[in-house]
């Protein structure tokens, strides 16, 4: 008796760039859920990269010369965040592994939507204690605040940015790799099923270059005009921001809740 033969597998050739665009752009059509997801990460990618643009060089050149707290802030964000990665990962975690416990799809699609909610919270959070860090928003908050008091503050008003913005975004693309797994990789569009890996991977390069794109012009917006911290071109483009970080993530909420993705 011969032994049965392995069938052989399909030889998988890499996409060349102009494919890898039309399947990224084909998700975006044919699968409402990516579709309105990413279009919230392009969103987030946007607004928080134009707020660190504008905020970031302002807020350390206040640290640095008038509140003398430009080094305690970049020890927060160098020994800080790690902590919060590893208990926001700690947590995440578990939340994706109770999902994957769940055996019907649609059940751990409205988890994982539920999540989002929360996800969207803790980023807008994050944006408003980035804001406030602003100097001149900064100055009319704490209007009477002297130092050492206002190197207490600004501290802390960037450690909660962290705390809410980095701890959501871990969350958030834990959740987001989930909701992607089932609604392409394991969903009914083959084309897009087998080439998965290379649609996440252009769609990390889109938010990177785009990102870049918006952080450096408008940091070099922010340098221009840095004397002039409350200039019209500064507060449309913090507000603007602000507006498109805090809605970004509810897209996903929103167009599930109005039965725009199923």
């Amino acid at each position: 008796m011969k032994p049965e033969e392995t069938p052989a597998c399909r030889e998988y050739t890499t996409p060349p760039l102009r494919e890898k665009i039309r399947l990224y752009a084909l998700a975006l059509w044919k699968v409402p859920f990516y579709r309105y997801g990413e279009v919230g990460n392009l969103l987030y990618t946007v607004g928080k990269n134009i707020l660190d643009g504008v905020i970031l060089f302002a807020m350390f050149s206040m640290a640095e010369e008038e509140i003398k707290a430009a080094a305690i802030l970049g020890v927060v964000v160098k020994y800080a965040y790690p902590g919060i990665t590893i208990v926001s990962a700690h947590l995440t975690s578990g939340f994706i592994d109770r999902v994957e416990s769940m055996r019907e799809t649609m059940r751990k699609i409205r988890r994982l939507v539920r999540a989002y909610v929360g996800i969207g919270t803790g980023e807008a959070m994050g944006g408003v204690f980035l804001v406030a860090c602003y100097p001149p928003v900064f100055k009319a908050l704490f209007l009477e605040t002297q130092y050492p008091s206002a190197k207490v503050i600004i501290v802390a008003l960037y450690f909660l940015h962290h705390f809410c913005d980095g701890s959501a975004q871990i969350a958030e693309g834990r959740c987001w790799f989930k909701v992607i797994e089932i609604k392409i990789r394991q969903g009914e569009i083959q084309r897009l099923s087998e080439n998965f890996w290379v649609i996440y991977a252009l769609s990390q390069n889109v938010q990177l270059i785009l990102g870049q794109v918006f952080l450096w012009s408008s940091l070099a917006v922010t340098n221009e005009l840095a004397p002039h911290l409350t200039h019209p071109v500064l507060i449309g483009m913090l507000a603007f921001g602000f507006l498109a970080l805090a809605v970004s993530k509810f897209m996903l909420p929103t167009a599930y809740r109005l039965r725009l993705c199923s």
